[in-house]
């Protein structure tokens, strides 16, 4: 039931209307014979609505305050993410391709809640596969970036799809039955990976208030070991995604910029200003005889675009270039 407060302020309102000539229930104007149209009575009603204000006025100025809430305890700290066996024999499988988020979705819904363990995400098992070969970074046709399925991966059974998803259209990877046993078979590597992600966090989150910068950006040749090189011609901005996967979590990441000036510096690139002012880059002969080559693709404003790509050769010709500097 409302309280005697909330009574009296409707009570107020009633009557503040009826006074101005308003059905309360209906916000439309009363009939000119309303007796509430009546002079005398209007003002009464106005009065005994001014005297329900002050009543509410005084009983909201002496209501008692609201006590403070006890602050909130701070979570318990996550366990490292841990998944034997017998627990992963309990995954259930589609016979259908599925997103890769609805694996990992349930993959986690595997793990015990009385736990409070770490759980998998997108990204953990997305740089695995990334690692792996299976997925390499790509522009789409829609213009947007996606981890897309490489001639490996499409092997393993991982597939390209598109769908209208909330309004957009979105390109993305689905894996089939044997994807998905690939992930599962290979899913102590992305643990791994999310239990890295979780000690960054704790450590991040253990920092006193100043913390120390990151090393400037190093790489070995023991680390470029794990590139996932391959023929597949990929964007430069995949070139950085996989070089960051293999630099340790107390380094700064290579930005794609810095890749691409090289290859420029290096006459592997021409870079030229188009009619609009933006900047554009074309392939020179050394850098086409060194595997840059260019896609026509359609952007997300219905334009098309020249990607630069770079085959295995012209990514292993960069990460011989890292070698010697970080030597």
């Amino acid at each position: 039931m409302p309280s005697e407060l909330a009574i009296i302020e409707r009570a107020e309102m009633y009557l503040r209307k009826l006074s101005c000539g308003v059905n309360p229930l209906t916000d439309s104007p009363l009939l000119d014979d309303d007796s509430c149209k009546q002079e005398r009575i209007s003002k009464c009603l106005s009065y005994v609505a001014d005297l329900l204000k002050q009543k509410l006025n005084a009983a909201q100025k002496n209501a008692p305050k609201q006590p403070k809430k006890e602050p909130q305890k701070a979570k318990p700290a996550l366990k490292a993410l841990a998944l034997d066996a017998e627990t992963l024999s309990h995954y259930q499988f589609f016979d259908y391709p599925v997103s890769i988020s609805k694996v990992i979705r349930n993959i986690n819904a595997l793990i015990p809640a009385s736990e409070n363990m770490n759980h998998l995400l997108y990204a953990d098992v997305a740089n695995f596969l990334v690692q792996e070969g299976i997925l390499s970074r790509q522009n789409a046709a829609n213009g947007k970036e996606a981890n897309l399925p490489t001639t490996k991966g499409e092997q393993y059974g991982f597939e390209q799809t598109e769908a209208d998803l909330r309004g957009h259209h979105n390109i993305y990877t689905q894996c089939w039955q044997n994807g998905q046993q690939f992930i599962i078979d290979n899913i102590q590597k992305c643990i791994d990976i999310a239990n890295e992600r979780l000690a960054r966090k704790n450590a991040t989150t253990d920092e006193a208030v100043s913390r120390p910068g990151r090393k400037h950006f190093q790489i070995t040749q023991e680390d470029l070991k794990n590139y996932p090189a391959d023929d597949t011609p990929i964007p430069v901005s995949e070139i950085a995604r996989r070089i960051n996967t293999l630099v340790k979590p107390d380094t700064e990441r290579i930005f794609y910029k810095v890749i691409r000036d090289w290859f420029v510096n290096q006459k592997y690139l021409n870079s030229k200003k188009n009619l609009d002012g933006k900047i554009s880059f074309v392939p020179t002969e050394a850098g086409t005889l060194a595997g840059i080559t260019t896609e026509e693709r359609i952007g997300k404003n219905g334009e098309t675009y020249d990607a630069i790509l770079y085959n295995g050769n012209a990514q292993k010709v960069f990460l011989d270039h890292l070698v010697k500097e970080n030597a």
